[in-house]
């Protein structure tokens, strides 16, 4: 992986990076991408499908109403608020 792979990545997730950190990003993407190619190259072919890591059902806690904040407190060190709610950047093109 380049450096300009690791910019226009970086572009995208809008970040900006020191030509000594791209550098850096670049090596270890590339052995990323390296360790990713050895688990790829795992014969699996005698390897029975798993649907499910865990075996059985799996154990449900009680559905149990705790202590809760009110609005209020849930709000006092919002550092914007509007009536009952977290007021937040707007994030959408």
């Amino acid at each position: 992986m380049t450096t300009e792979d690791v910019q226009k990545i970086a572009t995208l997730a809008k970040l900006q990076f020191k030509d000594e950190e791209l550098e850096e990003f670049a090596r270890q993407f590339t052995d990323i991408i390296a360790y990713v190619g050895q688990v790829a190259a795992v014969d699996l072919s005698g390897a029975e499908p798993m649907t499910c890591c865990n075996e059985g059902p799996a154990e449900l806690r009680a559905d149990v109403v705790g202590p809760t904040l009110t609005t209020a407190e849930a709000l006092s060190n919002a550092p914007q608020k509007n009536d009952a709610f977290f007021k937040v950047p707007k994030v959408l093109g």
